[in-house]
């Protein structure tokens, strides 16, 4: 059971890494391609990254536009964020030893950094949907701000892992003073 347990900690660390570099390549991306459509090439609007397209908001006013795309690049700058913090816990974690300080202070900054990305995930949403109700379209957009209700319900599932694991650091320490 534990070399499976092991063998399935491996592949998520791996995983984990995959998803965090996808992530910067992703904020860099559309951090150059934004540099070129708002100081060389309007026309960039019209592709910034996997088909978004901005290029309507962009003729529609230069300051939504980049109230979007930073808000983008911030939710996008963000969640590289949490998987590096993920990789940092796969790091400093012991098994033998599981509840440390460090490793709490690790899942309440994860809950932190996902409660900040729902939320502006959510309000991203929401400037998104006053200007479709205007007749702009954004193609391509949910799937880089769409996500907000989950991750407002991860940043709530953190919070109490992160509860039981301040209790457990507590704990932990009683036990070791008794030994």
């Amino acid at each position: 059971m534990a070399q499976q347990n092991s063998w399935i900690l491996k592949v998520t660390h791996v995983l984990t890494w995959i998803v965090f570099i996808g992530l910067c390549v992703n904020a860099g991306t559309i951090l150059t391609s934004y540099t070129l459509s708002a100081f060389v090439n309007p026309a960039a609007a019209s592709n910034l990254m996997l088909g978004l397209d901005l290029s309507a908001l962009r003729s529609a006013g230069k300051v939504e536009y980049h109230i979007m795309v930073w808000g983008i690049i911030v939710v996008t700058v963000l969640e590289a964020t949490l998987f590096y913090k993920l990789l940092q816990m796969f790091k400093k974690i012991d098994f033998q030893n599981p509840f440390r300080e460090t490793i709490g202070k690790l899942i309440l900054h994860m809950s932190v950094i996902s409660l900040i990305v729902g939320i502006l995930s959510k309000q991203m949403a929401g400037f998104a949907e006053h200007y479709i109700s205007k007749g702009l379209s954004f193609p391509k957009l949910s799937e880089h701000i769409g996500h907000g209700d989950v991750f407002l319900f991860f940043a709530g599932i953190l919070f109490v892992i992160s509860t039981i694991f301040k209790k457990g650091i507590e704990l932990q320490t009683e036990n070791e003073l008794t030994v």
